[in-house]
């Protein structure tokens, strides 16, 4: 698959995936609308508005969130820190990712890319692992720094990780997992109102439950559709170190891996859910982009 196909399907796959996403927020959230407008208007009598207007007050809260992180991606940058608990760095953590730093900057001079602003974090765990999150995150684990961080080719290592996260957040792949993860939360909000009400009630609870599954499906879906293009945004990664490192540092570091990534009995259900490619066809990925 040429670059420029690939980079054409996980753009599609995004928008129809954002779509879907948008779909159930707006369906689950008019179904809470009018679940709360029962007890008004046996108060109050109906709704003085139009349906056109409640279906466009249901969708501006429907996508609310997702528009709010898109124009303020610090609150959601804070709130995944939360999440996956990560931390700022120690001192000494400090001083190493500013040697981190140096390799990728003096990379990025001789290529001529222009690196984003980035915030580092630490997960407190013993994998060998990295990841990119929100808007301009790149976290270490504790367990990587330790295993890479006493020596220069370890150095070098560590950034050529970082260019591969980079790449993330310059191909926008971070910013869209947190656009779908807003979405999903009026979706769960109207579920979780459904559940404490009306669906208790016997059999037009049945009723009530299949159609908050069916409304449910299209996030589902997109979901699955963000899931479905990884391997490629992995690629694309890829290939935005290469073009950055010039093969320093990750070509290696996937050498290290390449037992990991080995997988004795895979079934078709495993290849399916794989995030990553092997790591063969990931080399060469990196030799076509710094070639």
């Amino acid at each position: 698959m040429t670059p420029a196909f690939r980079v054409a399907v996980i753009e599609v796959t995004r928008l129809i995936a954002l779509a879907a996403g948008a779909a159930s927020a707006f369906l689950l959230t008019a179904f809470s609308i009018s679940l709360l407008n029962v007890p008004y208007s046996l108060v109050y009598g109906p709704l003085p508005f139009e349906d056109w207007q409640i279906f466009t007050f249901a969708f501006a809260v429907a996508v609310a969130p997702a528009v709010f992180v898109a124009y303020v991606p610090s609150f959601a940058a804070g709130a995944f820190d939360i999440r996956f608990s990560t931390r700022r760095l120690s001192q000494r953590e400090k001083e190493l990712v500013a040697k981190v730093e140096a390799v990728l900057e003096d990379c990025a001079k001789k290529s001529g890319i222009k690196l984003p602003q980035i915030v580092w974090r630490v997960q407190d765990i013993g994998e060998i692992n990295a990841m990119a999150y929100a808007h301009n995150r790149v976290c270490f684990t504790k367990g990587i720094l330790h295993k890479y961080g006493d020596t220069q080719a370890g150095i070098e290592r560590l950034a050529g990780v970082a260019a591969h996260e980079i790449g993330h957040l310059r191909n926008w792949d971070t910013r869209i997992n947190m656009l779908l993860h807003y979405l999903t939360l009026p979706v769960n909000l109207g579920i979780g109102l459904a559940n404490t009400t009306i669906n208790r009630i016997p059999i037009i609870g049945l009723i009530f439950t299949l159609a908050t599954v069916v409304f449910r499906l299209p996030c589902d879906i997109a979901h699955f559709l963000n899931g479905s293009t990884s391997q490629l945004r992995e690629y694309q990664a890829d290939r935005f170190a290469g073009k950055l490192m010039n093969g320093v540092g990750i070509s290696e570091f996937l050498d290290d891996i390449s037992n990991v990534n080995q997988l004795p009995g895979d079934t078709f259900s495993d290849w399916v859910m794989r995030t990553h490619p092997p790591t063969e066809l990931r080399h060469d990925e990196l030799t076509k982009a710094s070639s």
